[in-house]
C-alpha cells in the first residue's frame, strides 16, 4: 500500500521530515491533536497526532494521494473493488466493537478495512465521487465511534473537555471549516472566500445560543433572521447565507455533512459569495457567508 494511508503510525518526527512543520497545531476532541497543512486549494492535510504518533489523517484535494482510491471517484468504480459491507467488526484488547452502517452512510461515508488501518470514504451523493478521506487506526475509531455502534467490552468515556478546552477546540474547528471550505469550493470552480472576522462573531453568537437555550433554527427566537444578526452588527451585505449543524463529530464531517444537503450546498458552492464567517460552540456549527458590495474605482 502507498499514498498517505502509510503515514498512520508513523513517528511525528517521520511526519516534520516529510512535511516540514505544519502550519498550525489545534486540539481535537479525541485525545490527538490536529497538525494543519493547508498545502495548497488543491492539498490540504489534517493529521491526527497523539503520543507522537499519527492515529488519524484527513485529506481533501485533487492533488492528494489517497491509494488504493483517487478523489473524484466513482462510487460505482469504489464498489468494483471494495468490499463494502454494512456492519465492520472492530477487535482489539478493549473489546469487540461492531459498526453498522445505515442506508445513509452507504451513499455519503464508507467503512473500509484496509488490514490494520481503516477509511472513512466522503461521497458526494450528488454527484456520486468521492469527495475526501480520512485514515485511521482501530482505537481511534472505536474512540469517535462516528456511526451507530453495539460493542463488548469497554467503551471509553465520552470527551469531557473544560471550558477552556473547549474554546481552543472550537477556534480550531472554525479554522479547520474555514480551510476545507474553500478547498471544497475550489473543486467546484467557486472563487475562494476571505475569512471575514465580524461575521464569525454573529455566527459564533447564534451557535452558542443555539446549544444554550436547546434549539436548532436559523431564525433565533431572541435575535431574529440571519439579515437581522448581521444588520444589528452593522455588517453591509449584498447577500448573505447560513450554514448550521449539530452534533457531529467533527469539522470535516460537518462540511460534509452540508454538501450532502442540497440546500445547505448551494450556499456552500455558492459563487457570489466574497466572504466566510464561522462560529463554533460545543458541537454547534454555523457558516455565516456573505457577499460584499463591490467597490468602484
Amino acid at each position: 500500500m502507498s499514498g498517505l494511508s502509510t503515514w498512520i503510525g508513523k513517528g511525528s518526527d517521520k511526519v516534520i521530515d516529510a512535511f516540514g512543520e505544519p502550519e498550525r497545531i489545534e486540539p481535537g476532541l479525541y485525545g490527538y491533536d490536529w497538525w494543519i497543512y493547508p498545502i495548497s486549494r488543491k492539498q490540504y492535510l489534517q493529521m491526527g497526532v497523539e503520543d507522537n504518533k499519527v492515529v488519524t489523517l484527513y485529506a481533501i484535494g485533487n492533488e492528494v494521494d489517497v491509494s488504493p482510491y483517487k478523489l473524484g471517484q466513482k462510487l460505482e468504480d469504489i464498489y468494483r473493488f471494495t468490499i463494502i459491507e454494512s456492519e465492520i467488526v472492530v477487535n482489539d484488547e478493549s473489546g469487540s466493537y461492531q459498526f453498522e452502517l445505515n442506508e445513509e452512510d452507504l451513499n455519503t461515508r464508507l467503512l473500509v478495512s484496509l488490514g490494520d488501518i481503516y477509511a472513512q470514504l466522503y461521497l458526494d451523493k450528488f454527484t456520486g465521487e468521492l469527495m475526501s478521506i480520512r485514515f485511521l487506526d482501530s482505537a481511534t475509531l472505536i474512540k469517535m465511534h462516528p456511526y451507530e455502534m453495539m460493542y463488548r467490552g469497554e467503551l471509553a468515556e465520552e470527551p469531557q473537555p473544560t471550558d477552556n478546552e473547549w474554546s481552543k477546540i472550537d477556534t480550531a474547528s472554525e479554522q479547520q471549516i474555514f480551510d476545507i471550505t474553500n478547498v471544497m469550493r475550489a473543486q467546484f470552480e467557486a472563487d475562494e472566500v476571505e475569512w471575514n472576522e465580524e461575521t464569525a462573531e454573529v455566527a459564533r453568537g447564534h451557535s452558542k445560543e443555539m446549544y444554550e437555550k436547546d434549539y436548532f433554527s436559523h431564525d433565533s427566537p431572541v435575535f431574529g433572521s440571519l439579515t437581522d444578526r448581521l444588520e444589528s452588527q452593522e455588517i453591509t451585505f449584498k447577500s448573505a447565507g447560513e450554514n448550521i449543524a449539530s452534533q457531529y463529530t467533527d469539522a470535516p464531517e460537518a462540511v460534509h455533512g452540508w454538501l450532502n444537503s442540497e440546500g445547505h450546498r448551494k450556499i456552500l458552492l455558492e459563487k457570489d459569495f466574497t466572504d466566510l464567517g464561522v462560529g463554533v460552540y460545543k458541537r454547534y456549527y454555523t457558516q455565516n457567508f456573505i457577499e460584499k458590495f463591490m467597490i468602484e474605482e
